[in-house]
């Protein structure tokens, strides 16, 4: 957005969330998954929140509804070898060119159990950054569960 004086400004957009109460985000930041998260179809935009900043998980917060968030995590972070084969129509779908996607896991958090807590790298969600297109990818390889503990 530019203002009368030709200057660059970032429009923000308010939000509710559940975890961190109202927030104001850069319209810029919003994530776009297309197709939805699986069991959430109609949600399509999400923002990205990493809290403190240096931590190694996100809330992929949903902008239509408060009560969706899910938490992520860099699969790579707890499986280093973690390397799906993308399938092509994703990659095209994502506006993606060699290198522009990050791949997140869906972390499950048993309640009380931390220690137990699984990722699923069966349906992660590619994101690339540079066009904020997202979506979770159903993976078909018998080398990945979508309970992969995090803590070994």
């Amino acid at each position: 957005m530019t203002d009368t004086m030709g200057t660059n400004k970032t429009s923000m957009l308010k939000i509710t969330t559940i975890r961190f109460g109202e927030m104001e985000i850069p319209e810029e930041s919003v994530l776009t998954v297309l197709g939805g998260i699986i069991g959430f179809p109609d949600f399509l935009r999400y923002v990205l929140i990493q809290r403190p900043h240096d931590a190694p998980f996100y809330w992929l917060q949903c902008i239509d509804d408060p009560t969706l968030a899910l938490v992520l995590v860099n699969p790579s972070l707890f499986k280093s070898d973690y390397n799906p084969e993308l399938p092509e129509g994703a990659k095209e779908e994502l506006g993606a060119k060699n290198g522009d996607i990050t791949l997140f896991a869906i972390v499950t958090i048993p309640q009380g159990r931390p220690q137990d807590m699984t990722a699923n790298l069966l349906g992660p969600l590619a994101v690339n950054p540079k066009t904020r297109k997202a979506r979770q990818l159903v993976l078909d390889d018998r080398l990945y569960t979508h309970r992969h503990p995090i803590i070994s």
